[in-house]
């Protein structure tokens, strides 16, 4: 008869720790980079105009070679 050992947390807790800094994944926490309100605002700005561009040349007010 065959008799089952419960798990090892220990040993569990290695292995799950040797995957982390083997694999991808770092364990260092990164922190997140910051975007200016500025950009952001730019490329609001940005994709607005490409909409309206867009519309007007939907709308037949504008014709460009493209």
């Amino acid at each position: 008869m065959r008799e089952e050992l419960a798990a090892n947390e220990e040993i569990i807790f290695a292995q799950q720790n040797r995957k982390v800094v083997l694999g991808r994944g770092s364990t260092a926490n990164k922190p997140r980079q910051l975007v200016s309100a500025g950009w952001t605002i730019f490329w609001y700005l940005l994709a607005l105009a490409a909409l309206d561009l867009w519309l007007l040349r939907l709308l037949g007010y504008v014709s460009l070679p493209w």
